[in-house]
């Protein structure tokens, strides 16, 4: 646990992200499991090119779909709750993610966001996809970002 916590401050500062600890409240009661392993397909959690793209695709679809100009102006608190790797009866390597982010509008939501291999650009790569607690109107990700959950 000491090393997971180590590990995650220096995530931090070299991203220069102003993101809480990993300690955050597990709302379901289980511990987040393990950090990503060397040999992972999709990066981890608070990577910073998988927040742009959650960032990038929530911007999109305020403008396009919300009709508003709203984006997000901070990510905090964010944990993954589960890694699925890549097995031969599961060709996706998939990361589950939870935190908060802070919209422009003033309000903190929860945003729930997976990290999945390959499912990038003609399925070379990763790709994230994230849903924000609240504002997922036409419920592309089901109910209360329910395809995204999943913990």
């Amino acid at each position: 646990m000491r090393h997971r916590l180590l590990s995650f401050a220096i995530a931090l500062g070299l991203s220069g992200a102003a993101v809480s600890a990993a300690t955050a409240a597990d709302f379901y009661g289980a511990e987040p499991q393990a950090p990503m392993s060397a040999s992972a397909l999709v990066p981890a959690c608070n990577d910073p090119k998988v927040l742009a793209e959650v960032e990038d695709q929530f911007e999109y679809g305020a403008v396009n779909m919300l009709k508003t100009g709203v984006v997000i102006d901070e990510f905090s608190g964010l944990m993954e709750k589960a890694f699925f790797p890549q097995t031969e009866d599961s060709p996706i390597e998939r990361r589950y993610c939870q935190g908060e982010a802070l919209i422009s509008d003033g309000h903190r939501r929860t945003l729930y966001y997976t990290v999945s291999h390959p499912l990038g650009f003609a399925s070379l790569g990763w790709k994230a996809e994230g849903c924000v607690l609240g504002l997922d109107k036409w419920l592309i990700y089901g109910a209360n970002c329910q395809s995204l959950r999943r913990f």
